[in-house]
């Protein structure tokens, strides 16, 4: 579950897996990459940006978006014929309707104002929740939940329905008995107790309401922290611990936060979640800071990684950018909003 989950965290960072170009029936959509993997999720996720910004979001993209939907309320990552049937969740070929583009998509539809969309796709969430209040990235019955899939979904079903339980992800977070560096990270699963940068930065960002795009305030030099003395020992909630672990470690590693699971390179998208953690809960201001320059030094690279432009990466920093309060048409010297919408295919 891992790799395909790296595969979603891929072709957000602009490694796409091919550049084959979209269809002829793709008008709206953001990306000239093949959309196969990773579609609907970076067209909810462009959405969003725009959204954050205060700019006009294409007619063409929402309805891009919206004739993905399956007649159940969930999403697969693409439908290259939106006539067919959708396939349910396969865990086992990585295939059909997936927790994660359904989340997105639901912020999105929410955010444009389609409730009744965004209802029906928290509806497919809510019924493919695990016992253990986790979602698996494809939730058919027996997969495993894991921590980013369970982060993005809890945080839609709450922004469309109201507050969840999050008892998963308090599951996998390492607590006061784990080694002092790790305190406050959470596992990618209950497989190992590893700490996942991505994962923890992910979930912290969605605890504090990320997908309901909070908007940009003055950041303090606080750092909340996991205690494991006195009174407050272990008492600190999921997202105080993580945010925690997460300005400790963007500081630590100057915002170059490397993949899990062995993986080479540098994770820009961890780094853009953590750092959106950060500054949404309006904490860690030294840490939000390096990682935001980190940031705008690494923009060129990230945003054209694959070749093409990467509408994931560019939405993305245009987040970072409305949460820091900085300029999303010159950060790291790119124009975010325009280089995202000359993305859109026409």
């Amino acid at each position: 579950m891992f790799t395909k989950s790296l595969i979603a965290g891929a072709a957000l960072g602009g490694m796409l897996l091919s550049a084959t170009p979209a269809s002829a029936d793709d008008a709206g959509l953001y990306g000239a990459a093949d959309p196969t993997y990773d579609g609907g999720y970076r067209q909810a996720l462009s959405i969003l940006a725009l959204r954050s910004a205060d700019k006009a979001v294409p007619k063409a993209a929402v309805r891009w978006l919206k004739r993905q939907q399956c007649a159940d309320g969930g999403f697969m990552a693409y439908r290259a014929d939106t006539k067919a049937d959708c396939q349910a969740p396969d865990a086992d070929n990585f295939s059909g309707q997936d927790s994660n583009t359904t989340a997105m998509a639901a912020a999105a539809l929410l955010r444009t104002g389609d409730r009744k969309a965004a209802r029906k796709a928290a509806q497919w969430l809510v019924k493919h929740r695990n016992d253990d209040d986790g979602w698996a990235y494809y939730p058919a019955p027996r997969a495993a939940s894991d921590t980013n899939s369970t982060a993005l979904a809890n945080a839609a079903v709450t922004a469309v329905r109201g507050k969840q339980k999050n008892r998963y992800l308090r599951s996998v977070q390492q607590r006061c008995t784990a080694a002092r560096a790790d305190r406050g990270g959470l596992a990618f699963d209950t497989s190992a107790p590893d700490v996942n940068d991505n994962a923890t930065a992910q979930a912290a960002w969605t605890l504090g309401g990320g997908l309901i795009l909070p908007e940009a305030a003055r950041i303090s030099a606080s750092l909340p922290r996991l205690k494991c003395q006195g009174k407050q020992r272990n008492r600190a909630s999921t997202k105080t611990a993580a945010l925690g672990y997460l300005g400790t470690r963007l500081l630590d590693l100057k915002g170059d936060l490397p993949y899990g699971g062995g993986y080479p390179g540098t994770d820009y998208a961890g780094t853009a979640w953590a750092t959106l953690a950060l500054a949404n809960a309006r904490v860690a201001r030294k840490s939000v800071r390096v990682s935001t320059r980190f940031l705008e030094r690494s923009a060129r690279t990230w945003v054209t990684a694959g070749g093409d432009d990467a509408p994931g990466s560019l939405a993305m920093l245009i987040l970072v950018a409305g949460a820091t309060a900085e300029n999303p048409k010159d950060f790291g010297g790119i124009n975010l909003v325009r280089r995202l919408n000359k993305t859109r295919t026409p």
